[in-house]
């Protein structure tokens, strides 16, 4: 099933609570800072059962491996593992002026942690050169179909099927744009 919901829930009338009860889903930005683990806590606390959590960030990631850069990630994911149950996926940003050289040594050092931490779902948006890369590691490329999941931004088109997120801006999500958790959810 594809979860729907916003890029954020601050001006969303009411609220988190009323955000909560309209979309089964949320992409939360972290590219400035990291959410504080009593932050997350809340959050999750708030959030009713099948609710996801997914994350957009992180603008001290440089894509160069190094050991800071592999703190970095470490400290990024296992925060964003603090959503348990609730975790939805991770969209990552990559520079448009990494090389696919540079982007598989990074690919290298993202693997290394996830077998310190565990498989993550992450989403790469990234341009069109390191696409191929992305696709024959097997990771997941925003806004295409295929891998194994989707995950969708502000989708320019038809929304594909399959199983995954979408998130749209909330400048973009008209009255039709979305539906209600009602609407969404099979139960």
């Amino acid at each position: 099933m594809l979860l729907k919901g916003l890029r954020g829930y601050r001006g969303y009338p009411g609220g988190f609570k009323a955000y909560r009860q309209a979309f089964p889903t949320v992409e939360l930005s972290w590219w400035h800072r990291l959410a504080d683990p009593k932050r997350i806590g809340r959050l999750r606390a708030l959030a009713p059962e099948g609710f996801r959590f997914s994350v957009f960030g992180h603008k001290h990631l440089t894509f160069r491996p190094s050991g800071e850069e592999r703190r970095v990630l470490r400290r990024f994911l296992r925060r964003f593992r603090l959503f348990g149950d609730k975790r939805g996926a991770v969209r990552l940003w990559v520079p448009q002026d990494l090389t696919p050289a540079a982007l598989g040594a990074w690919l290298d050092l993202l693997e290394a942690v996830e077998g310190e931490l565990g498989p993550m779902p992450i989403a790469f948006q990234a341009a069109e050169p390191l696409r191929p890369l992305l696709r024959e590691r097997g990771r997941v490329v925003v806004n295409e179909a295929g891998g194994p999941f989707l995950y969708l931004v502000d989708p320019e088109g038809p929304v594909p099927e399959g199983e995954g997120y979408l998130y749209l801006s909330p400048s973009q999500a008209g009255p039709s744009a979305l539906h209600s958790r009602a609407e969404v959810d099979p139960d």
